[in-house]
């Protein structure tokens, strides 16, 4: 049994957000074999009260307030270092002393430490030489960045954003030349990560679903229902969202109007265009999605940015759903076009393939049938934890290899 030591960004329990459940999970199987001692950042809207489950499985948990998050001031300073130096802005808002400190002595006694999320990282200064370091990552985070400021329409949110893309990429590289091993969501990420640095170790380990929870209901869904399931404070949500409702949505209307889009999540600030409020209902936040999800006939996943694997996507399979999705929106899951899943990424195709299944019960069941038994053949939990340990079995036998030289250049721009 090894001693690991993880670093999160927010506390991953309760999973209540797909980065959230993807920690969650790996650090389960973690603990499944190890001593798991979790250093974890808390945000203003985690709820620790509820987080029972998470000290029972860890050895420890200690948690750290994001600095930007409590102090204007903190938050001044952050946003002056993301424009004034090379460091970027989502790694200068986990600047925590605290949380240093904690790692350096900590960090001693480790066989492992694991980074969740990649401005973690900037902290691997604090491991000593000899000490194997992972990090597990979501998403290509400069790609994602590259798309978002690409699509977004406020100028001075667009400028900003750009020019954050060079820092974060050469920040990214030097992570992945910095880590003994990474984890990708998929394939395609994988391929971006070698692409950064062609000799980084980096294992796929596919984001899952838990099956035993998540199960096809025994009613049949209300033939006229659509349903997106995210929250619009994750910028691929909102802007896919928005996709949606302005330019797919009255092309379905106008041929069937009594159609109905549910939007279960977050959703504070969304504005609802005028034209389709009518006929869209906000859930919000709920404890249960799934009886939501259920009385939907066709799942939509309208994203147009984004990197990694959707766990929403995965939990519609799951729960044996119908999916309408582009390209993005279920990159690096197998589904499978007119099979498992109906792919369309411009808006008249979209509103085709989801008009296609509202008028054909029979075909939204047969896509329904085949998307759960992709997810039950790929992607339970458990059969992923599996690959995740065997990934880290070499690291925690002794074959580290000696820290780079880019480790002097990560600590150059550290948090």
């Amino acid at each position: 049994m090894a001693r690991i030591l993880a670093l999160t960004s927010r506390l991953p329990f309760p999973p209540r957000e797909g980065h959230q459940l993807r920690a969650w999970h790996v650090l389960r199987a973690l603990a499944s074999k190890h001593e798991v001692t979790l250093l974890s950042f808390q945000r203003n809207d985690d709820l620790p009260a509820e987080a029972a489950p998470l000290h029972a499985a860890m050895t420890r948990v200690e948690t750290f307030r994001i600095p930007a998050e409590r102090s204007r001031g903190a938050l001044a300073r952050a946003l002056l270092r993301g424009t004034l130096t090379p460091t970027p802005f989502l790694v200068a808002k986990y600047d925590s002393t605290a949380l240093r400190e904690r790692l350096r002595a900590l960090a001693r006694d480790a066989d492992l430490v694991h980074f969740d999320m990649l401005p973690l990282i900037a902290h691997a200064d604090c491991v000593p030489e000899g000490v194997p370091v992972t990090l597990n990552a979501h998403n290509v985070e400069h790609r994602l960045l590259a798309t978002r400021a690409r699509i977004e329409t406020r100028g001075w949110a667009r400028r900003f954003l750009g020019s954050q893309v060079g820092k974060l990429e050469a920040f990214e590289r030097r992570a992945c030349e910095r880590a003994d091993a990474v984890l990708a969501c998929s394939d395609v990420d994988a391929q971006g990560l070698r692409e950064l640095v062609p000799d980084c170790t980096v294992h796929v380990v596919a984001n899952g679903v838990d099956l035993e929870t998540n199960h096809p209901a025994a009613h049949a869904p209300d033939p006229d229902r659509l349903v997106f399931v995210g929250q619009m404070g994750w910028f691929p949500n909102r802007d896919g969202v928005d996709w949606f409702l302005r330019d797919v949505f009255p092309r379905i209307l106008a041929r069937r109007p009594g159609t109905r889009f549910a939007l279960v999540g977050k959703a504070d600030g969304f504005e609802i265009p005028e034209a389709v409020r009518a006929n869209v209902d906000l859930a919000g936040f709920v404890d249960d999605l799934r009886p939501h999800v259920h009385d939907a006939s066709v799942y939509v996943v309208p994203l147009r940015a984004g990197s990694g694997t959707r766990l929403k996507v995965l939990e519609a399979m799951a729960l044996g759903k119908a999916i309408v999705t582009t390209s993005i929106g279920s990159e690096g899951i197998a589904l499978r076009h007119d099979r498992s899943a109906l792919y369309a990424d411009d808006a008249q195709a979209f509103a085709d393939a989801v008009l296609s299944l509202l008028d054909s019960p029979v075909r939204v069941a047969e896509l329904g049938i085949e998307a759960r038994r992709l997810a039950e053949d790929e992607y339970g939990w458990e059969a992923i934890g599996a690959r995740l340990l065997r990934a880290y079995e070499p690291l925690l036998n002794g074959n580290v290899r000696p820290v780079r030289a880019a480790l002097a250049d990560l600590g150059a721009i550290e948090a």
